[in-house]
């Protein structure tokens, strides 16, 4: 059975690279798959051998939202207003676009919070993919790697941090109201009424937490990585000069505390390395010309090769940098902020692949204890070398695939 599967998912690059390498490898299988995105991702799309649908551009945010917020609490409303404008804005504009393409069949990135109701609306099967630790799983960190925060932190935590598979608060409270104006039920029945063929994750197990019990349609697989998806990003390779490399990337956010580079430079100008920053495409390398010890700073970077050559990675703790890290069987250096990064960098420490510092705890002196650390003790490397040889033996986009495949021939089957 072929399938044409239409692809819901949030913008970030941490969620659509994974999602095109698992789009090509179903290509690959004879299904075709169809992105439905804001026109600017047309063309990367397109290139992949993959299908394209355009959606408008929401631009209809609430005056207020365009206003800088005069406290935090109205900031929190802000952001609870554009998440469910935004989710109401693709439940008015997808069906007819879904339906107009033929699409069969969902894959839904777990922060794609209209999918589950938009496959409910159109009777059509889906699938849930999250490209890190789902949410439903709990996003906790131990206070040494996430302070627990005043109450405000916790307030934002909870009206913000939402998923298909954690929805709460206002965000739940407005989808419920759309579901009742077009005959659906509450968004917590839905699950059980209509629940999705499989949850499938680029998390390995091994990875996780440990678990006393799992839902029955959940999988853990692989990491998504498919360095054909990936574009050839310059990089001057003349200039490393033969040194070990420590390679920092802190994301592709612009929300990171620039002095957090400074502090990472001082730290490595006096070790023997050369240190490579990355700023995600997100700033000007213009600014950073004065860090100690003149590291090689750059806007992107072709961060797969790179982390090939690396001794040692300094990240955020977002899930795909982390993933492709022990891909390579590198040790790591984590400095999560917010979102899922404390929850990704805790496992981290308990498998002894990477030293972890809270936000409260990142001088230049410790990060500079922390890389000497990463250097002088071999059991960080083989913790992460370990992970690799489990990852690579799981052949992450072949499971995730087997287990569509699978599931969409079961319900093919249960519904002849």
């Amino acid at each position: 059975m072929k399938a044409h599967f239409g692809v819901l998912s949030y913008k970030g690059t941490g969620h659509l690279n994974p999602l095109i390498a698992l789009s090509r490898q179903l290509v690959a299988r004879g299904h075709r798959v169809t992105f439905f995105q804001s026109p600017e991702f047309e063309q990367k799309i397109l290139r992949h051998g993959l299908e394209f649908s355009a959606i408008r551009v929401h631009e209809s945010h609430s005056s207020h939202s365009k206003l800088k917020p005069s406290s935090r609490i109205a900031a929190m409303r802000n952001g609870v207003n554009r998440i469910a404008e935004d989710m109401e804005f693709f439940l008015q504009e997808l069906p007819a676009a879904i339906q107009g393409s033929g699409v069969d069949t969902l894959l839904i990135g777990e922060i794609s919070l209209a999918g589950p109701t938009l496959a409910e609306m159109l009777r059509l099967p889906y699938f849930i993919v999250s490209t890190s630790i789902p949410h439903n799983f709990g996003w906790n960190a131990p206070s040494f790697i996430a302070p627990t925060g005043s109450w405000l932190d916790r307030l934002q935590k909870y009206a913000l941090e939402v998923s298909v598979l954690r929805m709460k608060g206002p965000v739940r409270r407005r989808l419920d109201q759309y579901r009742s104006r077009v005959g659906l039920g509450p968004i917590r029945k839905a699950y059980k009424a209509f629940p999705s063929l499989a949850h499938i994750t680029q998390v390995p197990q091994c990875l996780d937490l440990p678990r006393a019990t799992l839902p029955v349609n959940f999988f853990y697989t692989a990491p998504f990585v498919d360095e054909n998806t990936r574009p050839s990003i310059p990089f001057p390779w003349d200039r490393l000069d033969g040194r070990p490399i420590i390679y920092a990337s802190l994301g592709t956010t612009r929300k990171n505390d620039p002095a957090i580079f400074h502090r990472i430079a001082e730290a490595c100008s006096d070790l023997d390395v050369q240190l490579v920053i990355t700023l995600g495409g997100r700033r000007d390398p213009a600014l950073f010309v004065d860090l100690p010890g003149d590291p090689l700073v750059v806007k992107d970077a072709p961060q797969l090769e790179l982390l090939k050559r690396a001794e040692i990675v300094i990240t955020h703790a977002g899930p795909n940098t982390v993933l492709e890290t022990l891909m390579q069987g590198k040790p790591m250096l984590a400095l999560p902020m917010v979102l899922d990064q404390p929850a990704v960098a805790t496992r981290l420490a308990r498998l002894n692949a990477a030293e972890v510092l809270s936000i409260p705890n990142r001088s230049s002196q410790q990060i500079r204890a922390a890389l000497v650390r990463l250097q002088s003790d071999a059991s960080y490397r083989d913790a992460a070398k370990k992970i690799q040889a489990q990852m690579q033996s799981i052949h992450g986009l072949k499971r995730a695939s087997d287990i569509i495949e699978a599931a969409l021939a079961r319900h093919s089957s249960n519904n002849t």
